[in-house]
């Protein structure tokens, strides 16, 4: 995602990694940082901070270890629809 397409205030979801758990947070700041470009910064609901590339979000959250953040309401359409799925199954 580009940078202009972030606003502070909006909500994220992290999908973690073996060191670094998951979690909600808000964006606080958006950086631009000429020579190393833009940067995202988070501040997550358990206390951390993240300070990221806009290249680490995806537009879409698969549920797989490829998405590191996505916006909040991203994370919430998928998991709605897999609930659905099983709720059929």
């Amino acid at each position: 995602m580009h940078k202009d397409e972030f606003e502070v205030g909006m909500r994220i979801f992290y999908g973690g990694d073996m060191a670094n758990r998951e979690g909600f947070g808000t964006i606080t700041e958006i950086i631009d940082r000429p020579v190393v470009g833009p940067r995202i910064r988070i501040a997550m609901d358990d206390g951390r901070e993240k300070d990221v590339s806009p290249v680490l979000f995806s537009r879409e959250y698969k549920g797989h270890g490829g998405t590191k953040f996505v916006l909040e309401q991203e994370y919430h359409r998928w998991r709605d629809e897999k609930f659905k799925r099983m709720q059929q199954e």
